[in-house]
């Protein structure tokens, strides 16, 4: 039986696709079950070859096509095909999956074998799709937090740096003179985010241990995973950014401190970059285009979204635990929202635009 190790070292030696949909399929045994491949970006895609199988979750089912794949000179191969998250390789939870579906004999009843394994591949999908977003959430929040230290002066730089609180469990991810800011990144094409509680969408109200927030910025911030490209973003290059404008601020004394908070961010997601020994690494390196940088004020009735009030009435039910998402249009007014990294970076320090 193929081990784990096996499984990874050959999906080590796995080339990218050329162009569009072709790909070269390894198979991981001469029964030619069980294969691999990377897309032309680099994905890894795990392939099941046989009769179309019949998920029982809703994370797999949506991980797993069914087609017809051409191939030259050969018949077509029918194939289950499960595509991993799209950010970075992720080769090790490929290898995983791979190895169990073998060592319940998926080369003699496939069947059997990924309903087995069904369970497993669900947990590790998940895992990949929280590490993901965690890594977007990253990229959006170094994006503007290097967009307000380019603004900021010399003097502040330090400040802002230290404001940023997104990197551990907090009430906001950035305050700055009674602006509480929340940002939220999204590969979506809108403003489309998911909201964990209201208070994420309404400023938090003054009480006798705290002054609260005078206004509330969310902003929403889309990325779009791009191959190389000179005006690409990326954790790296960000992080780089941000250290940069520390030391050039004459603030180089935080630099190690703001590295620490980077490798914290994410870390019960399992990610925790480490830009000294991590910078070159995937999913790390994913490169992102900026497609929009939009500041919503909260305070703007015009915005449709639940807040405290509308659940007031609900004494049964408790606020904070509640999730959904918000789709926020382009424009609610003509100053709402504020578009544009740097203006957004200057309204939040009140430099005006």
């Amino acid at each position: 039986m193929i081990s784990y190790e096996a499984v990874l070292r050959q999906i080590n030696l796995v080339p990218a696709g050329t162009t569009g949909d072709n790909r070269a399929i390894t198979w991981l045994t001469d029964a030619k079950v069980v294969g691999i491949a990377r897309n032309s970006r680099g994905h890894l895609e795990l392939f099941l070859a046989g009769e179309e199988l019949r998920p029982r979750t809703g994370v797999v089912k949506s991980a797993m096509h069914y087609h017809s794949w051409y191939r030259d000179s050969l018949p077509p191969l029918n194939a289950n095909r499960i595509c991993l998250p799209a950010l970075g390789h992720f080769d090790q939870v490929g290898a995983f999956i791979a190895a169990e579906l073998l060592r319940e004999k998926a080369d003699e009843n496939l069947e059997r074998a990924f309903a087995v394994t069904e369970p497993l591949i669900e947990i590790a999908i998940k895992r990949l799709e929280i590490s993901e977003n965690a890594i977007l959430g990253l990229v959006g929040e170094l994006l503007l937090l290097d967009a307000l230290c380019c603004s900021a002066a010399d003097p502040q730089v330090g400040s802002v740096v230290q404001a940023w609180d997104g990197w551990r469990r907090s009430t906001r991810d950035f305050t700055w003179e009674g602006t509480g800011v929340e940002i939220k990144a999204t590969t979506r094409a809108t403003s489309s985010h998911a909201i964990h509680s209201v208070h994420q969408i309404e400023p938090t109200p003054a009480c006798d241990e705290a002054p609260g927030e005078s206004r509330l910025l969310l902003v929403s911030i889309g990325l779009k995973q791009t191959d190389f490209n000179v005006s690409a973003i990326s954790i790296p290059s960000l992080v780089e950014s941000i250290k940069s404008r520390l030391v050039t601020s004459g603030a180089n004394g935080l630099v190690v401190d703001f590295l620490k908070r980077v490798s914290m961010y994410g870390s019960e997601s399992g990610i925790g970059y480490d830009h000294v020994t991590m910078a070159n690494e995937a999913p790390f390196t994913t490169l992102f285009n900026v497609t929009f940088v939009r500041s919503y004020d909260m305070a703007d009735q015009a915005i449709e979204v639940l807040r405290r009030d509308d659940l007031a009435a609900y004494q049964h039910v408790d606020a904070q635990s509640l999730t959904f998402r918000i789709e926020l249009p382009a424009t609610i007014s003509i100053n709402n929202p504020i578009a544009g990294a740097r203006r957004v970076a200057k309204d939040i320090l009140g430099l005006g635009s």
